[in-house]
């Protein structure tokens, strides 16, 4: 089949499934703002590039009518693909329907936002903040358009899914994307050798990942316990993955150059600075080896989208530790295959690393529990095939009938 993707930061969600994709032989062409993925596994692609006019923060609507001009353009020239699929929180499948409206159409609408999404009445440091206005209302009112148009539409966590109101629950369907585990595992012999750190698996590492270190993501709670962890496991080491000096996602600024520097100005001097090391951006082969390597991994939320590195820390069997409405709770078992404590509770956060860093057994024991529920849940292999039959239940739908 011919399967066209769209996601203004692609590949995004596709990232191991359009490789797979082509792989299997299928034709894959992206639209996407950006320059084309390179290296292994991409060979085959057909990539359109869009570039909103005069905008260099575009809006939903921009979005959707840049790339409705785009498309209808390749229209013109022969492109009719046999499956749309595109992220919809953009607005780029605004005018999907009307350009290919005997296409199948697939969308990824992700999350419904709410207050709690950014914190509102969920984290206590926002105790008697409101929001101005709505800020979900347009993308909010987009998704659900997307939806209604679209043939299927997708989420990829249990989470997600039960952000929607009930009556658009109905029309999802829970389909992750998946990992590619045999490139994501554990490995009991796995060390980073970096120009900052030298670590090895069985030491004291405890991980924390985010695209930026922001509230949202739980920085500041992690900040706060990390004293008590120090004090008690003097050789323990925490390891910050991410931009430090961008907002993100959250309704905060920082108040000095960071969140992360705001929050460590809380600590007296007893605490080891030289036992916290912030590594900013690492390639991704270099985050999965200090994935495999961690003791604890912390994985605090607001109720969000369900991160990548999160799938990945388990995928490398570091037990993990969430809170209570995260993105990743609703999946996991408490004290079997991770470990869920209240979000405002610091102390909690304190007792739950110790735990883990002087038990090696529960440990191995949690980092095997969550293996297994990748393994189960979030495996590319069985998504695969899942994309697979949705295709071609789709494609089969929508063929015309034969003539008699």
């Amino acid at each position: 089949m011919h399967l066209l993707l769209i996601h203004q930061n692609f590949p995004g969600q596709f990232r191991d499934l359009a490789p797979a994709w082509l792989k299997k032989g299928h034709q894959v062409s992206a639209i996407s703002a950006t320059n084309p993925p390179t290296g292994h596994g991409w060979n085959g692609l057909i990539h359109h590039q869009y570039q909103v006019p005069e905008s260099s923060n575009p809006t939903l609507l921009q979005r959707g009518q840049t790339v409705g001009k785009l498309c209808r353009e390749l229209k013109k020239q022969g492109l009719i693909p046999d499956i749309v699929l595109a992220h919809s929180g953009w607005g780029e499948t605004l005018q999907m329907r009307r350009i290919w409206d005997k296409t199948p159409l697939i969308v990824m609408p992700e999350l419904w936002g709410s207050s709690s999404t950014l914190g509102i009445e969920f984290d206590s440091a926002l105790e008697g903040k409101t929001l101005e206005g709505d800020p979900f209302l347009l993308p909010n009112l987009v998704s659900e358009l997307s939806i209604v148009q679209a043939d299927a539409a997708l989420v990829a966590s249990n989470s997600q899914l039960q952000s929607f109101p009930q009556l658009l629950r109905n029309q999802l369907t829970l389909l992750p994307e998946g990992l590619d585990l045999s490139k994501i595992y554990p490995n009991s012999r796995a060390s980073v050798d970096l120009k900052q750190i030298h670590i090895k698996a069985g030491e004291p590492i405890v991980t924390f990942v985010s695209r930026q270190l922001e509230p949202l993501r739980g920085l500041r709670q992690v900040i706060r316990a990390w004293p008590g962890v120090c004090k008690a496991h003097p050789k323990a080491q925490l390891l910050l993955i991410g931009d430090e000096f961008n907002n993100g996602y959250g309704v905060e600024t920082p108040q000095g150059s960071s969140f992360l520097q705001d929050a460590m100005e809380s600590w007296d001097e007893t605490v080891d600075r030289d036992q916290v090391h912030r590594l900013g951006f690492l390639n991704h082969s270099e985050m999965l080896q200090i994935l495999q390597c961690s003791a604890c991994h912390l994985a605090l939320s607001y109720p969000y989208t369900l991160s990548w590195s999160v799938l990945e820390a388990l995928a490398c069997a570091a037990p993990l530790i969430t809170n209570t409405g995260s993105p990743i709770a609703s999946e996991l078992i408490n004290n079997e295959s991770g470990l869920i404590i209240p979000f405002n509770d610091d102390k909690a956060l304190t007792i739950a690393i110790l735990q883990l860093l002087n038990n090696p057994d529960k440990r191995i024991s949690l980092g095997q529990a969550g293996r297994k529920l990748v393994e189960e849940r979030f495996n590319i292999q069985i998504s695969s095939n899942h994309f697979e039959e949705l295709f071609n239940r789709l494609h089969c739908s929508h063929a015309p009938a034969e003539q008699t």
